[in-house]
């Protein structure tokens, strides 16, 4: 069994939901599945994740991957009840209907996101051609997504951003309410509504968002946070090349939140001095009259400053 998949950043073994999905409910299940970081969507599926099983199986959403390794044995649900079951249909539909929308404006829509967060990220990683027009097409996909969630175009753009924020918030609200005190959401062994939960918070938490305000609205529900860094520290342990990374990566944060006000204060004092220079080189300019030295005849006057008397020079020439 193979999987391709979106690479990973910010400790998280992929960024892409759908494949941190894919990824926590085998190991959840157990099954031996290869992980290909490959980054090349280009093939006749069109995305990522790709997941194949001999020549004949090849599957790409979530869904249909989790019924087939069930049907190979690999079952993550096998112990819950009817009730549970039903509890994970309820809420797999409520991620999809409330906070999946918020997450595409997130990360496609918002303006000041996209463009310093998501499309450097994707014309990072993905090689040529697809780094130049790959992030664009998925950005016009995701509007249209969001576009189509109203039947109306008198809608502004605000109004839905407002209502995106504001039904993603309540999602988490119950998510929170659902998982209580618990380290899964259905007993003691996490199942595929851990691996659905996990792939939609995991990247909502870690990614270095400019526009952060859903993010910080899961910071302030504990119970979430801890359950995606649980299955972090669990399933996808950092490798000791990776912890050095990431501590270096830290290290350099700090060192630039600490150098960040004494920057501005030089920038600050610089622009003022070069400011101040300016107006005092002007204000000596306006001052000063500078003499243009020329030959002259003794019998025209010159006045104080090296200038010739005009007034003379006209009354001698209409003599």
């Amino acid at each position: 069994m193979e999987l391709d998949i979106w690479q990973g950043d910010w400790s998280l073994p992929s960024v892409d939901l759908t494949c941190l999905q894919v990824m926590a409910y085998a190991k959840f299940s157990g099954a031996p599945i290869q992980i290909k970081r490959t980054n090349w969507p280009l093939s006749r599926y069109g995305h990522l994740p790709v997941f194949r099983h001999g020549k004949k199986n090849t599957l790409t959403t979530f869904d249909n991957i989790v019924t087939y390794l069930q049907k190979q044995n690999y079952n993550a649900d096998g112990d819950l009840t009817s009730i549970q079951c039903s509890d994970i249909i309820a809420y797999t539909a409520l991620l999809r209907d409330k906070l999946y929308p918020a997450l595409l404006y997130i990360w496609w829509v918002d303006e000041k996101n996209y463009i310093e967060l998501t499309r450097p990220w994707y014309a990072k990683v993905l090689h040529f051609p697809l780094n130049y027009f790959l992030p664009g097409h998925q950005q016009r996909a995701a509007q249209e997504t969001i576009n189509n969630l109203w039947n109306s175009d008198l809608i502004e753009d605000a109004q839905k951003e407002t209502a995106l924020y504001k039904d993603a918030q309540e999602c988490l609200n119950l998510l929170s309410y659902r998982l209580g005190n618990n380290e899964f959401f259905c007993g003691k062994n996490p199942c595929s509504l851990d691996a659905i939960v996990f792939g939609f918070l995991a990247p909502l938490l870690k990614a270095p968002f400019k526009n952060a305000a859903l993010q910080n609205h899961l910071k302030a529900c504990p119970n979430l946070v801890q359950f995606v860094q649980r299955i972090l520290q669990k399933y996808f342990p950092l490798s000791p090349e990776e912890l050095e990374a990431l501590k270096k990566q830290q290290e350099q944060e700090v060192e630039e939140r600490r150098e960040f006000p004494h920057k501005w204060r030089d920038i600050i004092l610089s622009g003022l001095f070069a400011a101040t220079v300016m107006l005092g080189y002007a204000a000596v300019a306006l001052k000063i009259k500078y003499p243009v030295r020329q030959e002259y005849d003794d019998d025209y006057p010159i006045d104080d400053y090296g200038y010739y008397d005009d007034r003379d020079r006209q009354r001698r020439n209409n003599r």
